[in-house]
């Protein structure tokens, strides 16, 4: 049946859903993050995650909101500290609790999409080095074996970590995350480390699949920030964008094809379970930044980095271009070998919800330009469903597409969520959509 004129249909299965990370929104969690939270000037508006908004207890409700908005998948993360709150010793209630939040993903015909490590360490594997201690790969494999035993067959997608080279660069070199470091040393050692737990994890969960005869697609959440010369006829500002660009967009991707930890953060290493340890890739996209050399700035490579100039800001003064997950979306094609693509996270810091209905079409408008570009695209994850915890900025910045009471908690959905909504029960952009405003 044709599509109605001047809309944007989607294929059939093509997945629309939100992210969450449990850290942000459930409330009680006790790892290395909520820690850091109790230092004075770690959070920009001095909250915490004390409370978050309460999913924990309000998951049921949380999730038949969603899904009641039309969407068919949710990505969401299992805290590894609830899990194992002390090494070697398993919550069972919690791991109960995290199988009844699958099941009823599914009960509601949304697809899950479990994400291992979000962002957060137990407190006994963070006071002995984080991913960088040496024996991380096996007990996040442990970890990641005993969510895939007691989930069963519920879930197909897995997330083994999120954003690794963001944990690594904002934590241990820029140290405006916990541990708190500032060292190029550390930061390879945690990105080493980080490749050796998400080998472990993957080589963890096939296992458990093959031994039951399920499915089981693995990836990780790999962040790409297009990093771009600030004047492309220079020579100076090329060659500065040019290794952030590979660090932090293309090595990850070059890692688990390879199989081995390339220069300049390893020496071709072999790592067990690296090759071949994506089935398909997670990107989170949201801005672009143009980098220009700066004689004054030799701790940041003599890089002076700033959004695009030419294009308009978010509330957390990031650049907004929907071109930029274009562009990303082919620079994921072609560093993963053409590998089913996900985006698991995409969406816009807007304090009064102004942005975020034009940003949301506009930008899976550049999604169904990439997949007519011939772009392998399985779905599109909107980060988030409320405004939550947002790391070292509190809630200073509102990602959501509901609100929260800070005191009752009462959800509250703005304007762009009635957008979505549209898209997600159409499974299309409908042409008025893309022509209002």
């Amino acid at each position: 049946m044709a599509a109605p004129a001047g809309e944007l249909r989607f294929p059939e299965g093509f997945l629309f859903g939100c992210a969450t990370a449990a850290h942000q929104v459930e409330g009680g969690t006790v790892n290395d993050w909520s820690r850091w939270e109790r230092q004075p000037g770690r959070i920009k508006d001095g909250s915490t995650s004390r409370v978050a908004v309460d999913h924990f207890a309000r998951y049921r409700d949380d999730l038949r909101e969603l899904a009641a908005a039309g969407q068919n998948g949710h990505r969401f993360s299992v805290e590894w500290s609830r899990v194992e709150p002390r090494e070697g010793e398993f919550d069972v209630a919690a791991l109960a609790h995290y199988a009844d939040v699958v099941r009823l993903c599914r009960e509601l015909g949304m697809e899950p999409l479990v994400t291992l490590h979000h962002f957060t360490f137990p407190l006994w594997l963070a006071d002995a080095g984080g991913a960088a201690a040496p024996r991380a790969p096996l007990r996040f494999a442990r970890f990641a074996a005993a969510c895939a035993e007691a989930f069963g067959a519920g879930v197909r997608w897995w997330i083994t970590v999120n954003e690794p080279v963001v944990l690594a660069t904002v934590g241990h070199l820029r140290g405006e995350w916990p541990p708190g470091e500032r060292s190029l040393r550390r930061t390879f050692a945690t990105l080493r480390g980080l490749a050796r737990m998400h080998a472990a994890a993957t080589l963890a969960l096939r296992r458990v699949a093959a031994a039951h005869g399920r499915e089981a697609r693995i990836s990780v959440a790999h962040h790409v920030r297009g990093l771009f010369p600030a004047n492309p006829a220079s020579p100076l500002d090329r060659a500065v964008a040019a290794l952030p660009d590979h660090l932090f967009n293309r090595w990850w991707l070059r890692i688990c094809r390879s199989g081995r930890l390339e220069p300049p953060i390893g020496i071709g290493q072999r790592i067990a379970g690296l090759a071949g340890s994506l089935d398909y890739v997670g990107l989170n996209h949201y801005c672009d930044d143009v980098l220009s050399f700066d004689i004054a700035r030799p701790g940041e490579l003599f890089a002076r980095q700033r959004p695009r100039p030419d294009r308009p800001l978010s509330s957390f003064g990031w650049a907004i271009d929907a071109e930029g997950l274009r562009h990303a979306l082919h620079l994921v094609a072609r560093e993963s070998g053409g590998l089913p693509i996900v985006i698991t996270e995409n969406g816009v810091a807007d304090d009064h919800d102004e942005l975020r209905p034009a940003y949301i079409v506009d930008h899976l408008t550049a999604v169904h330009r990439a997949m007519a570009d011939g772009v392998d695209v399985r779905g599109y994850v909107h980060w988030t469903a409320w405004d939550n915890f947002e790391w070292a900025e509190g809630f200073s910045q509102r990602f959501g597409l509901s609100s929260v009471e800070p005191v009752t908690l009462r959800r509250c959905a703005k304007p762009s969520a009635a957008v979505y909504a549209e898209i997600c029960r159409n499974h299309a952009i409908p042409a008025h959509l893309r022509t209002q405003g």
